[in-house]
C-alpha cells in the first residue's frame, strides 16, 4: 500500500468582489457579494472528478446559526462560476458546506441536514465531493475551499498470461458491500494545511452484491490477455463505494460469506477450443446457477487492505493462469491513492 496523499482535489474560491449594480440587503456590510471562482489543476492518475471536469456544486452557508445560502447551485459558465440569488457577506462569520454533484433532489437521499447527508443510498456511479470552510469573514483575499472525496474508489484489473488457455469473463461483482449510510461533514475547514478535517460515514447498512462488469451475451465477453484490462471503469461505471471495514471471505455451506470479488467466467483450451472449466465435476458452490459459467472468488480483505478508507483508490489485480489448480490462481492486490492536486 502506498502512503496516503491527502485529497486536495479541487481548490475553489469564494471571492469578495465589488458588485455596484446589486443593492445589498439589510444585515450585510452593504458592499460585497459572495462570488465564486475555480482554480484549474493537473489531472490525477485516477478517473475521478477534477477542477477541470467539475461543472457545478451545491453550497449551504450559515451565519449566527441562521441560513445564508440554502442548497444554492453554483454552475460553471465559461471561466466564471454563477448562481442565483446573490448572497452578500454579513458582518458575522460564515460557515460554508459544499458538495458535488447535486444530489439534493435525488432518490438516493432523504434530505440534507445542516452538517450531514442522512440515509444516502450509494449507486456507486458518482464521485461525491465535499468541502467545508468554518468561520470565514469578508477579506480582500479569496476564501479557498478545498474539496475532498467522500468515497473509496475501487477498480478490478484482470489478465491472463497463459497462451494455452482462453479465459472468457462474463460478470464481475463486489459482494456483501454496504450501500447506505449517513455522511457527516467535518466541523473544521478542509484546507490542505488541515489534513485531520475529514468527513465520516455512520449507520452503514444494506449489504448488496454490486455488478461492476456485465456481458449481455457471449460476443460481449472479455477474453483476458497478458495486458491487464479494467473491468470496472467504462463498463457499468460502478467505481465509488462507501468507506467500510472488510471481512474475511469464508465458505459457508454452498455459498460464501465476507467481502469478496466474484468473477463469472469460462476457461477454454486455446488449441482445441475444448472447455476446461467449469466441468461436470466442478463443485456446485463454484457454479453460477442457471448458466454455463463458473465463479471464482477473490478476497477483498488482504494482509495489506483491512478496510476501504475515504479518499483511497484500491486497484485489485487478478491474474488467471492455471486452470488445473484453481486454488493457486495468482492474486496480488495493490493500492493506488487518489493523486493530490496542487493548484
Amino acid at each position: 500500500m502506498k502512503a496516503f496523499a491527502l485529497l486536495s482535489l479541487t481548490a475553489l474560491l469564494f471571492a469578495a468582489n465589488a458588485c455596484s449594480d446589486n443593492e445589498a440587503p439589510a444585515g450585510t456590510t452593504g458592499q460585497h457579494a459572495i462570488s465564486f471562482n475555480a482554480l484549474a489543476s493537473k489531472q490525477p492518475r485516477s478517473a475521478a472528478t477534477t477542477t477541470a471536469s467539475l461543472k457545478s456544486f451545491v453550497v449551504y452557508a450559515f451565519t449566527g446559526s441562521k441560513p445564508l445560502m440554502e442548497g444554492v447551485t453554483v454552475s460553471r459558465d465559461g471561466g466564471l462560476w454563477t448562481y442565483s440569488p446573490t448572497a452578500y457577506w454579513p458582518e458575522t462569520p460564515v460557515n460554508f458546506y459544499a458538495f458535488s454533484p447535486d444530489i439534493s433532489n435525488s432518490s438516493q437521499i432523504t434530505g440534507i441536514g445542516s452538517n450531514s447527508i442522512p440515509d444516502f443510498i450509494n449507486n456507486s456511479n458518482i464521485d461525491l465531493l465535499y468541502a467545508v470552510n468554518i468561520g470565514e469573514y469578508e477579506k480582500p483575499a479569496p476564501v479557498a475551499i478545498n474539496f475532498r472525496h467522500a468515497f473509496a474508489k475501487v477498480d478490478v484489473m484482470m489478465s491472463s498470461s497463459n497462451v494455452d488457455i482462453q479465459v472468457k469473463v462474463s460478470h464481475v461483482s463486489l459482494c456483501n458491500i454496504y450501500t447506505k449510510g449517513t455522511f457527516r461533514f467535518p466541523q473544521a475547514t478542509t484546507s490542505p494545511e488541515n489534513p485531520e478535517a475529514m468527513g465520516s460515514w455512520t449507520d452503514l447498512s444494506a449489504n448488496q452484491k454490486i455488478l461492476t462488469f456485465y456481458a449481455i451475451d457471449n460476443e460481449s465477453q472479455v477474453t483476458l490477455t497478458s495486458n491487464p484490462v479494467n473491468l470496472t471503469e467504462g463498463t457499468l461505471d460502478t467505481q465509488f463505494f462507501l468507506p467500510q471495514e472488510l471481512t474475511k471471505v469464508e465458505l459457508a455451506g454452498n455459498d460464501y460469506i465476507g467481502n469478496f470479488i466474484q468473477v463469472d467466467c469460462e476457461i477454454y483450451d486455446t488449441s482445441s477450443g475444448a472447455k476446461l472449466w467449469p466441468k461436470s465435476d466442478t463443485p456446485s458452490y463454484m457454479l453460477v446457477p442457471h448458466t454455463d459459467l463458473g465463479r471464482l472468488i477473490f478476497p477483498l480483505m488482504t494482509t495489506n487492505v483491512e478496510d476501504w478508507k475515504m479518499g483511497y483508490s484500491y486497484v485489485y489485480n487478478i491474474a488467471i493462469n492455471n486452470p488445473a489448480v484453481l486454488d493457486a490462481i495468482e492474486f496480488e492486490p495493490t493500492v493506488d491513492e487518489y493523486a493530490e492536486i496542487n493548484p
